[in-house]
């Protein structure tokens, strides 16, 4: 799914300016860290080795960072002191390899102040066109980005941008129905002669979920898939449905082997050229307790030792439909026994708790309370129908017996 054109790119010819109107529609200025942003600048951090990678929402007069590094306090920045400030003039992505020897940037306080050199500033626009915010790479010493660092960061761009659009309620397409009004779905099977037991529960926030779970046995194979596609309604749905079904119909392959052949599918069907999908994508074999998985910028899934550890399991793969074409897929691999759990959530249970990756910890610690996969289903629940949570949730839990 790479190679396409996304509607409303911010490749454009025109010089554009924010919008403050659309910026106070999104309603993103001032509000609390989520992961859903947090995912894609701990990634892009990882990726181009800088000091910061951040999500800012920007309007005429400061410039908001809606997310960052953990150990970074940056909060707001009047816009003349910014770099933002000329990205979102910008028709693509601003680069700066040495704000100190540019004269447009070596007073302002970003440089002068903070000793910010290096920049790369990625102008995010809503469907209609209006710039709301950016996503920026910084860095303390020079430095320069190859053509295939400048694609993956634009690819990362589209990330973020397509993640802020969900907050417009303007976007076409958008019907917000509250997730109360859908009722919970939950499914549970017992395989591989009563060794392991899944379990899931699905929330859809309007009446089709963009999200989807599924797994399958084969032989002394059990396939498991959690699919999170970007946008609401029935596209996002039926995407989501044969996506899941393509990863189902390989399930002969190994994981990497799966995601290589569904990408070369989808990307020859242009109804995906614009939309991605987070996923995590799971091999487990019954007999040796082994693991291997793929993970495309999903980073929810957390394995929950019998001894009382845990671990994330996660990778540095975009999602599907971001990567470039010549990107290898990362792949994961580790062991389960008696006792171990893995829990898989959509990025809409963590609004349920407060929206950050540490939400995910709490997940893990109500699992390990509860008797039942069903009782902590129960439990989400209610917590999903007490909290402002528009999007759709999706939970999946494997128990090793």
């Amino acid at each position: 799914m790479t190679g396409y054109a996304w509607r409303g790119s911010p490749l454009m010819t025109q010089q554009l300016d924010v919008n403050d109107d659309a910026v106070t529609r999104l309603g993103l200025m001032d509000t609390a860290p989520e992961e859903r942003f947090d995912r894609i600048t701990r990634l892009a951090r990882e990726m181009f080795d800088v000091d910061y990678a951040v999500v800012n929402v920007v309007n005429s007069e400061t410039v908001f960072t809606k997310s960052q590094p953990a150990e970074s306090d940056f909060r707001h920045t009047p816009i003349e002191d910014s770099f933002c400030g000329e990205a979102v003039k910008q028709p693509a992505v601003l680069e700066v390899r040495d704000g100190r020897a540019d004269p447009r940037f070596a007073d302002r306080a970003i440089v002068a102040e903070h000793g910010i050199r290096f920049y790369a500033g990625f102008p995010i626009h809503t469907d209609a066109g209006e710039t709301v915010g950016t996503l920026c790479l910084l860095d303390t010493a020079p430095r320069d980005l190859s053509d295939a660092d400048r694609e993956a960061f634009e690819r990362f761009g589209l990330w973020a941008q397509a993640e802020m659009r969900m907050d417009d309620p303007g976007a076409s397409g958008a019907v917000p129905v509250p997730a109360a009004s859908s009722a919970p779905a939950k499914r549970d099977d017992r395989l591989a002669a009563g060794e392991v037991r899944l379990a899931a529960l699905a929330i859809p926030y309007g009446q089709v979920s963009g999200d989807r779970s599924s797994w399958q046995q084969v032989g002394d194979r059990i396939i498991v898939t959690l699919a999170d596609v970007m946008g609401k309604g029935e596209e996002a749905g039926g995407f989501a449905e044969e996506l899941i079904g393509a990863l189902q119909q390989r399930a002969h392959l190994d994981p990497v082997e799966a995601m290589l052949s569904v990408e070369d599918y989808a990307r020859h069907d242009k109804r995906y050229r614009e939309t991605f999908a987070t996923l995590f994508h799971a091999v487990i074999e019954t007999r040796s307790g082994r693991v291997a998985y793929v993970d495309a910028g999903h980073g929810l899934t957390l394995l929950l030792r019998a001894d009382g550890t845990s671990e994330r399991l996660t990778s540095r793969n975009l999602p599907l439909g971001l990567r470039p074409s010549d990107a290898e897929w990362e792949a994961g691999e580790t062991v389960v026994g008696h006792g171990d759990l893995i829990v898989s959530v959509s990025d809409g249970a963590l609004d349920a708790y407060d929206s950050t990756l540490d939400s995910l910890r709490l997940i893990g610690e109500d699992l390990r309370r509860a008797t039942e996969p069903d009782a902590f289903f129960d439990e989400l629940s209610i917590r999903v129908s007490e909290h402002v949570v528009d999007d759709d949730v999706t939970a999946v839990v494997v128990s090793v017996r």
